[in-house]
């Protein structure tokens, strides 16, 4: 047996790289509208992008087999022919599956990166199979797991640049330059698979044989096999014409669409929406322009928006302007002259147009705001007419209270001195309830007349030194007369954290003590009254103190609970018995907000209530201050 050494035709070998790079490139560039087809026309695209590789790189390959001469017939079979022209074929499929198709699973992956190695591998030694030689090819080892770690690692390029792109793709599509690159790479690694390959091929011939045994082999001759090569290229460039005209014409038709559709918003908005030029000059305006503004389009097509703005206004969109034109969306409110001389108030949104990174328009969406700015011109009147009305309520109160308390001090100071007189037993009583109507009246004036300073805003909080057992000494022994009538028990406790002198509003806190003490005290009748106060947080010399007032009285239903500080407010059945205006806990807790506190309240009908209010006082060591 003799060994033949072939020899390569340099330009056949250079054609096959190109084929190889250019097959390659057509798959990846084919590759990019999978993911935005669906449908027939996915599966259509996938049939072309395979097709195209697979007939590509089968070129290549028996171009390769063409590019080396050996010194003997050779002839092809055309069974294997067919057959390796079928498998580059499904090779290029699992790449384009993975793209057009939902993610694939790892063992998905490796099952078609492993499909696609073999095939590209068994193409080309179904190739090698069908020669026909006067002899026998055998084959190195070595070079086949060359050539199959060549094929492997192409496979692994194309589903990596599948997944790649899957990731890329819902952000910017990859440049020229990176598929050019990844075609490159993808076509030099395909032809060295070949020719590592052909390299493994030893051609052994009977030097018998050697010459004069082509006429008994069976099979294409190198001319056939250029033809088998010329009309799959043709069918490559005729398929990937056909894949171009499909290109332009989705991209026409999806253009068409996109067209439609902002031509639909644009004509259909119900607001007033203007395509401007970068001098801001109006190129289109829809419908609701003219609806809104009074005027034809005619008349805003190439004029200036700002002709139908007052100076102020026209200066602020002229500034808005110049931030879009650096490609900074702005939204500002404006007003325009209607046609029939009226004011409109418009909210604009103003937004550049890109196109390839340029800002080539800009865009403007108008909303008729006049009649919400009718209404917050009249909220605002009805508001201020509310504060005047109030203020002049306040006032009123205020000064019908002076001059009401005024003469009933003198009645209520008559009354005490007529007491002192010589009165029979039936003078005397009525004296007494004259007295006691007189108390229970300037009582009222006096909670209507603080009422009115404190929702007149009249009221102001001190910050005085004071001594806080004396402060509640005195406030207790307002109400020693009525607690021994009704034999009822009086405690306090005081925490020990509380200090013993105080920075704030001595006068405020008594009248709220006196408020809700009094309150206990009407309405218990057996058991006796609690008075806690603790020390809930101290920072530096701010203190935040807790008062806490429980009785042992009828309770209040819980239904009531939440009414309990509203002014006027009082319980039908205790109105009755108890009297009072229903204006003393409103008071206590205006006057705990003011002190930089709240109040709530705790009850439930037949165990008595609590009373729990805070407020915000300072500490101080200044005794004789205090005291004083």
């Amino acid at each position: 047996m003799e060994y033949l050494h072939g020899t390569y035709s340099i330009p056949l070998v250079l054609l096959s790289v190109f084929i190889s790079i250019c097959s390659s490139y057509c798959a990846l560039d084919l590759s990019e509208r999978m993911p935005k087809l669906c449908g027939r026309a996915k599966s259509l695209w996938m049939v072309l992008g395979s097709v195209i590789m697979g007939l590509g790189i089968w070129s290549m390959h028996f171009i390769g087999m063409l590019a080396l001469h050996l010194p003997v017939d050779v002839r092809y079979h055309s069974l294997y022919l067919v057959l390796s022209i079928l498998l580059p074929i499904g090779a290029a499929w699992a790449p384009l599956s993975a793209i057009s198709g939902d993610a694939p699973t790892r063992r998905q992956s490796l099952a078609g990166f492993l499909w696609m190695g073999l095939a590209i591998a068994g193409m080309h030694y179904t190739g090698m199979a069908a020669m026909q030689i006067p002899g026998m090819i055998t084959y190195n080892p070595y070079w086949i797991g060359v050539s199959l770690l060549i094929a492997f690692g192409a496979s692994f390029v194309a589903f990596r640049w599948a997944f790649v792109y899957r990731k890329i793709h819902e952000g910017r599509p990859p440049s020229f330059s990176a598929k050019c690159i990844t075609a490159a790479l993808l076509g030099f690694a395909i032809a060295g698979m070949h020719y590592s390959g052909m390299q493994a091929a030893n051609f052994q011939v009977n030097g018998a044989l050697r010459h004069g045994a082509g006429e008994a082999l069976q099979g294409l001759d190198d001319m056939l096999l250029a033809s088998w090569i010329g009309a799959a290229a043709l069918i490559v460039l005729l398929l990937f014409a056909f894949s171009q005209f499909l290109e332009r014409r989705f991209a026409q038709r999806l253009a068409d669409g996109n067209k439609q559709r902002y031509d639909s918003v644009f004509e259909h908005n119900p607001d007033m929406v203007c395509l401007f030029d970068l001098s801001g000059r109006v190129l289109r305006a829809n419908p609701a322009a003219e609806r809104i503004s009074g005027y034809s389009r005619e008349h805003f097509v190439s004029q200036p928006f700002t002709r139908f703005m007052n100076r102020r206004d026209s200066m602020k969109i002229r500034a808005c302007f110049a931030q879009v034109l650096e490609g900074t969306p702005q939204t500002l409110e404006c007003s325009i002259r209607h046609r029939d001389g009226r004011t409109v108030h418009l909210s604009t949104t103003i937004v550049p147009m890109m196109e390839d990174g340029m800002i080539v328009d800009i865009y403007t969406i108008s909303k008729d705001i006049t009649v919400q700015k009718k209404t917050e011109r009249q909220l605002i009147e009805a508001k201020l007419e509310a504060e005047r009305a109030a203020r002049v309520k306040s006032e009123f109160l205020a000064v019908m209270s002076h001059e009401v308390r005024t003469p009933l001090n003198g009645v209520i100071g008559m009354s005490e001195l007529l007491l002192e007189s010589e009165l029979n037993e039936e003078q005397r009583e009525y004296v007494k309830i004259i007295g006691k109507s007189g108390k229970a009246l300037l009582s009222v004036i006096n909670d209507v007349l603080d009422f009115s300073k404190i929702e007149s805003g009249k009221v102001n909080i001190k910050n005085e030194p004071f001594h806080l057992a004396e402060c509640l000494q005195e406030t207790l022994r307002l109400f020693t007369p009525q607690i021994r009538h009704r034999a009822l028990e009086l405690n306090v406790y005081s925490d020990s954290a509380v200090p013993e002198f105080l920075i704030g509003d001595e006068v405020r806190l008594k009248q709220v003590l006196i408020n809700l003490i009094g309150n206990a005290v009407k309405f218990t009748e057996q058991g006796g009254i609690e008075v806690r106060i603790r020390q809930v947080c101290r920072r530096g010399e701010q203190l935040e103190l807790e008062f806490a007032v429980r009785d042992t009285g009828i309770g209040i239903p819980a239904k009531a609970i939440p009414d309990l500080f509203q002014p006027f407010y009082q319980l039908d059945a205790t109105a009755r018995k108890h009297g009072g205006t229903g204006l003393g806990l409103a008071i206590s807790k205006k006057l705990v907000e003011l002190m930089g506190g709240s109040i709530r309240a705790e009850s439930s009908p037949g165990n008595g209530a609590v009373f729990v209010f805070t407020i915000q006082v300072r500490c101080t060591e200044d005794k004789m201050a205090a005291r004083l």
